[in-house]
């Protein structure tokens, strides 16, 4: 899977003032209207809140991929959002969550959603990817960061 053609400098978001699950959500329906990625933006909202309710989507070190698949995703997406440490979302090491990549994708792509989500969480299992990401400061710097295999 390649993340390049998924993500753009307009999907990546430094936030300090992001600091709330709520927050973050809303801002991810943003950008992702903004981009015209979705077509109802409450509905793709709600479609994150309701995955988070099945069981969190918080991993570990710091990061989190909430992710949703819905009918008013029109394009596949994949947004990544550095925020204040949100204390009413966690990884399963317990530590508030703060670097976040969000998925996206249209109903009938089941594979595809697995496809990005898998190959995320492989990345992120590894020190230095997150080291790499934790360190970026800029747009460009993600984007460099996420497009090395």
């Amino acid at each position: 899977m390649r993340f390049d053609q998924l993500i753009a400098e307009e999907l990546i978001v430094f936030d300090p003032s992001i600091d709330s699950k709520g927050s973050l959500f809303e801002r991810i329906g943003d950008v992702l209207e903004k981009t015209n990625k979705v077509r109802n933006v409450q509905k793709v909202v709600k479609a994150l809140f309701k995955r988070e309710e099945e069981i969190s989507t918080g991993i570990e070190d710091g990061f989190g991929i909430p992710h949703a698949k819905s009918k008013y995703v029109t394009k596949p997406a994949l947004c990544f959002f550095h925020t204040a440490k949100l204390t009413d979302y966690s990884g399963i090491d317990g530590m508030p969550i703060e670097y976040i990549f969000a998925i996206a994708v249209p109903e009938k792509s089941a594979d595809m959603h697995l496809e990005i989500l898998s190959t995320l969480s492989r990345r992120l299992m590894n020190a230095d990817f997150r080291k790499g990401i934790k360190e970026a400061t800029t747009p460009a710097d993600i984007i460099r960061q996420i497009s090395q295999e």
